[in-house]
């Protein structure tokens, strides 16, 4: 080859602008390796209008310079593949050069070529359950509570600040509103208005490019160290080293402490005592602050039966996902991190509205408590469902660049019994939550006792989960027992106790389903109950529950025989 085409060529077209005039000829240079098809409307409304070329030779310019681009690529890619073959044919040790080059191009275009994801994901969760597996577990749940304690400093930070800029702006405004006429003026009201808007969404995205930097770089460093012990561990036949670097490292984040924190104006908010405080968490009790808890043994099947364990607990469904206080965080942690990465899974089950996001109030609550500390093996909650809205867009053909559609129109919907699932480490007894979409205020209404059968979307969206729950590993389920999350006025004693009845009967068929999908594996299911039920109520569905559910029953075997003397 004398030299390399680069794509350059002399696009002619000739046309007539009118009956009596001479045809013309349109010479152009073009590159056709540059120009794409979907580019040339643009290029040929862009000649039209430099050469003073009437409207109507546009569809016939269009047509030919299309038709020329791709003629000219077929060929050149033609001439460029024969002189490959020739090249090759004059120097046969070139293949291995050029199936290296294509190799590469092929794992940079297309995923089913790409190269595995970096090591680091790889190693990750292997040596994570190593670890939390070894002598090493000790450290590293040390390790995880000072990252929890650190990000709590600068949640407890942002709302310390945020409440003082609120009461400050707040006397400023009564001051300004006291004086209108006099030292103010309604213009100087508006101003005062607007700058106080400008200072909260300033403090706010400042407060939220602190939260992400915090916790990024905090996840970053945490998976390094955890590769880096597990390697160093290894290396020494399965015990920590001393006076390795890793293991060392991580001391030294742990005996770090942190005096005072400042906010972004450098004024001193709090010192390091009022850090890692957990909120606190209402206890399993009803409405008299009675513990109202039971649990049972069950056996399900036909014929090979199926050991089960039930419990029937009232609380706050959230309760299984933070921390109840500081002297529980640690056995609470362990205890989710050994199973994090086996086959015995926790899950829970929430009532959500149609709307992806925060909008109802138990999402909102559940949110806060997911960002309170850094989820360090997976997405963060807000990226989860970021990713779940991409795909159900994409599988229900969602047009969201319909500028015409409203906010309400283009804002994507889910229907009464869909479900999403968002994976979890961070949280204190779950590693899934199931997040079934509902109308709560249909379900908690006096109509919804006949109108709320076993074969609603809701219910049948329970033997939906199971399936998936037992699919996935998953061997504690946490469900709303009245489907609801709180109690209304119209919620009544008759209401509960039909209700609960209905969900068990659903579930023990279910259940009994869930032999043949997983070879009849024993699992606890939890029935959670909403605080504020008083004990009449709770005692009533105790008795239904061996009644809808064969327990099993302890034989006094001491008084049959003393009976039969």
């Amino acid at each position: 080859m004398d030299s390399v085409d680069h794509g350059d060529r002399m696009f002619q077209f000739s046309f007539s602008s009118g009956r009596n005039k001479q045809p013309r000829t349109l010479n152009v240079p073009v590159n056709v390796t540059d120009m794409k098809i979907n580019e040339v409307p643009e290029f040929t409304a862009r000649l039209l209008n430099f050469h003073n070329i009437p409207c109507f030779v546009g569809p016939g310019l269009n047509s030919s310079l299309t038709k020329f681009i791709k003629d000219e690529c077929s060929e050149l890619k033609n001439r460029r593949s024969s002189d490959c073959l020739a090249m090759i044919k004059e120097n046969p040790n070139l293949i291995e050069t050029i199936a290296k080059s294509l190799a590469e191009k092929y794992e940079k275009t297309w995923l089913r070529y790409s190269v595995p994801v970096s090591s680091n994901l790889n190693e990750f969760p292997l040596a994570y359950h190593y670890l939390i597996h070894s002598p090493a577990m000790q450290i590293l749940l040390k390790l995880e509570k000072k990252y929890h304690s650190d990000l709590a400093k600068i949640l407890v930070n942002k709302e310390q600040s945020l409440t003082k800029m609120q009461e400050r702006h707040q006397l400023e405004m009564s001051r300004a509103c006291e004086h209108v006429g006099f030292a103010y003026s309604n213009d100087d009201v508006t101003i005062l208005a607007s700058k106080h808007l400008e200072d909260a969404e300033r403090l706010q995205s400042h407060w939220k490019n602190e939260y992400l930097t915090v916790t990024n770089n905090q996840k970053s460093k945490f998976r390094e160290l955890v590769i880096n012990l597990h390697k160093e561990m290894q290396g020494n036949n399965g015990r920590l080293d001393d006076s390795g670097p890793a293991y060392n490292k991580m001391k030294q984040i742990i005996d770090e402490t942190v005096s005072v924190m400042r906010s972004s104006n450098g004024n001193t908010l709090f010192n390091n005592e009022e850090a890692g405080r957990s909120p606190n968490v209402s206890s399993t009790t009803g409405s008299t602050g009675t513990l109202m808890e039971e649990s049972f043994t069950i056996n399900l099947g036909a014929q090979l039966k199926t050991m089960h364990n039930i419990r029937l607990i009232v609380t706050d469904a959230l309760n299984f996902c933070h921390y109840s206080d500081e002297g529980e965080m640690e056995a609470q942690r362990f205890q989710t991190a050994m199973s994090l990465y086996s086959s015995s899974l926790s899950a829970l089950v929430i009532l959500t509205d149609n709307r992806l996001g925060y909008n109802s109030s138990i999402q909102k609550e559940f949110s806060t408590i997911c960002h309170s500390s850094t989820e360090f093996h997976f997405d963060s909650l807000k990226e989860q469902l970021a990713e779940i809205e991409k795909h159900a867009k994409q599988c229900e053909n969602f047009d969201s660049s319909d500028e015409m559609k409203s906010e309400e129109e283009t804002s994507f919907r889910l229907k009464d019994g869909d479900f999403y699932i968002t994976k979890h480490s961070n949280l204190s007894q779950v590693h899934l939550v199931f997040h079934l979409v509902a109308d709560e205020a249909k379900l908690q209404t006096k109509a919804s006792l006949t109108n709320v059968t076993s074969r609603h979307p809701v219910v049948m969206s329970l033997r939906q989960i199971l399936k998936v729950a037992s699919s996935c590993d998953v061997r504690t389920i946490t469900i709303p027992l009245l489907l609801t999350h709180e109690l209304t006025e119209e919620i009544t004693f008759q209401w509960c106790v039909k209700r609960a009845e209905l969900v068990m009967k659903c579930m023990k068929g279910f259940m009994m389903e869930m032999a043949a999908w997983d070879g009849g594996v024993s699992r606890t299911v939890q029935f959670v109950v909403p605080p504020g039920v008083s004990e009449e109520v709770f005692d009533k569905i105790r008795c239904n529950l061996p009644e809808v559910f064969r327990t099993t029953t302890t034989r006094d075997l001491t008084r049959k025989k003393l009976l039969s003397r």
